[in-house]
């Protein structure tokens, strides 16, 4: 049945008048599923779905078979790591997931790991993670909000410039990995500091990486941290039969934290922090990480991302806003 002229023109401005309306927000609204201060998001292959780590902390994307909700996916034929049919916050066709063994994570008591969502597909749009409403939102960059409503709605921003971004060519060398890394300072010393999502830190909230660089500016600093060994660790690492020994330390009293914003001034700036020196043994040094960087450098637990409730990630102006109000 054709409209008459009038009526059509009708809906053509209200069709306009709703694009217009979604115009300028986080984008669309998934549900967020927590770990303990991890976050999750459910992906589908066909009819298949399970519960995917949205991890800013790795650059390579996973699957386990074994863990999905209502059965096993399966490569396509003559392949061993192609899905048809992907869905994660919408439809990407078929794409490429190397298989991980995800079983007996910590903190899931109620769902299991089906996989991790990591930068390879993160870069592609503004994602933002919203710990207080158990919601993720994924939107493109002509849609989003602009910087100065991000500001006047409480957010600040950190540079992730040469280490996170849409387009490659951006990243400082090849070498760099495409995660998102901001400044940090403890006391007066500054070094960078990759966000890590994936990285659970229920047991010692707050949980900040080191690396030697990072540790010996400390001390030329006369900023000593107190051991703290009931907290040590030993990491395995990628080499077998070679592992890591991290030590725990608290931070003096009178000395900081912070993530340093774009204007200069302090976010989370906080004592209660847990330090871990990593000291990656020569023989893992091929596994990369901060504990191989020369500069000082550091890696943030996911609570960090919790106790600010929503997260921005740009990868179009490299830039994480953290909510603050």
């Amino acid at each position: 049945m054709k409209l008459p002229l009038h009526l059509l023109a009708i809906l053509i401005i209200i069709s306009a008048t709703a694009c217009a309306q979604n115009k300028g927000g986080f984008g669309e609204k998934y549900p967020l599923k927590l770990g303990q201060t991890t976050p999750y998001a459910k992906a589908s292959v066909g009819n298949f779905e399970g519960y995917f780590l949205v991890d800013f902390g790795t650059t390579n994307s996973t699957i386990d078979t074994n863990n999905f909700i209502n059965g096993k996916p399966f490569a396509t034929q003559n392949t061993s790591n192609q899905y048809a049919n992907f869905n994660f916050l919408g439809p990407w066709g078929t794409v490429s997931l190397y298989h991980q063994n995800h079983a007996n994570i910590n903190g899931l008591n109620n769902f299991k790991q089906a996989g991790i969502i990591g930068t390879d597909f993160l870069t592609t749009n503004i994602y933002t993670l919203d710990f207080q409403n158990k919601a993720i939102y994924k939107s493109n960059s002509t849609q989003f909000y602009t910087n100065k409503t991000l500001d006047s709605l409480g957010f600040k921003a950190a540079s992730t410039i040469g280490y996170y971004a849409n387009d490659y060519s951006k990243l400082n060398n090849d070498c760099t990995a495409n995660i998102p890394t901001i400044p940090v300072k403890i006391g007066k010393i500054s070094a960078t500091a990759q966000i890590d999502s994936g990285y659970d830190d229920a047991k010692y909230q707050h949980s900040i990486n080191i690396n030697q660089a990072f540790f010996n500016a400390l001390i030329d600093a006369d900023i000593y941290l107190v051991e703290n060994p009931s907290a040590n660790i030993t990491l395995s690492t990628c080499v077998s039969y070679y592992s890591e020994a991290v030590k725990a330390y608290t931070l003096p009293e009178g000395v900081q934290f912070s993530i340093t914003s774009i204007d200069g001034s302090p976010i989370f700036l906080t004592s209660d922090v847990n330090i871990f020196l990593k000291q990656t043994p020569p023989e893992a040094q091929t596994c990369g990480g901060i504990g191989t960087w020369k500069i000082p450098a550091a890696q943030l637990g996911a609570s960090f991302l919790m106790d600010s409730k929503k997260v921005i990630f740009d990868p179009f102006q490299s830039k994480v806003w953290f909510y603050t109000k």
